[in-house]
């Protein structure tokens, strides 16, 4: 994306880089955070309709940054990020951003769209001054200079218990945890279903309902990965995990 044209005819753009790579920095995009990000986006007027397409792109889950992009915009971030900003939000850092591959100067426009921005940071939840504290180097706190006492080695642990599967157990775990997946009444059996068929479409967004088709068909061809998916889904609802096994095992 740093290397696009669109980008380089205008790099306002750059104000977006810290929100798309906090977001995406747990590796895993969550239904509301496409949401929110879509809504933000489509409402820029000074955007472009080229542009949207472009800052929508990188809102589908099914296709993450790579890891060599993301490291691109960490990187991006960081020549802007310094303990003189500590009080930075990532709105500010985007700014920074845009300022430094432009003239030199804040635009007008970006002086408007700072507070819709900014809003989005605090629908998102984002603690915006701890994610720019994260972007700058040579930092000490007190927390890092403490050590950690125990009997056990925890990553160890979680290690065997996960297995080969830890990183997309963490993924599925993440995105059960988001606020579209919160519970509904099961006593309305309608509002229910209906809900439950909603999950199962975000869980296909994600590319884990198809993860056991062969490749030629689109998936993974890795059955463990599907069940280790199915084990994790039951955390959260075992109605979602039966309606899951069906549409993508049987009727798949």
């Amino acid at each position: 994306m740093l290397d696009s044209d669109l980008v380089r005819a205008n790099p306002k753009l750059l104000v977006f880089i810290p929100i798309l790579y906090t977001v995406w920095s747990d590796a895993i995009l969550t239904p509301s955070e496409v949401s929110i990000l879509e809504g933000l986006i489509n409402s820029q007027q000074w955007l472009t309709d080229p542009e949207k397409k472009l800052l929508l792109t990188k809102l589908n889950p099914a296709t993450p940054p790579t890891a060599d992009e993301l490291m691109s915009w960490r990187t991006a971030i960081s020549q802007v990020a310094d303990s003189k900003h500590a009080n930075d939000t990532l709105v500010n850092l985007g700014i920074r951003m845009a300022s430094l591959k432009g003239d030199g100067t804040i635009s007008e426009t970006l002086i408007q769209a700072q507070p819709s921005l900014s809003k989005i940071e605090a629908t998102l939840g984002l603690i915006s001054r701890e994610a720019t504290f994260n972007f700058q180097s040579g930092r000490k706190t007190i927390t890092s200079e403490q050590i950690t006492h125990q009997n056990f080695d925890v990553q160890e642990l979680t290690r065997l218990l996960d297995g080969e599967h830890a990183n997309l157990i963490r993924k599925v775990k993440t995105l059960i945890s988001d606020p579209e997946f919160s519970y509904v009444d099961p006593g309305d059996l309608d509002l229910y279903r209906k809900r439950v068929l909603q999950w199962c479409k975000f869980l296909a967004e994600q590319g884990f309902g198809s993860m056991a088709y062969p490749k030629e068909y689109g998936g993974q061809n890795d059955m463990a990965a599907y069940f280790a998916i199915m084990e994790t889904l039951s955390y959260h609802d075992l109605s979602m995990v039966i309606k899951f096994g069906v549409q993508f095992g049987l009727w798949g």
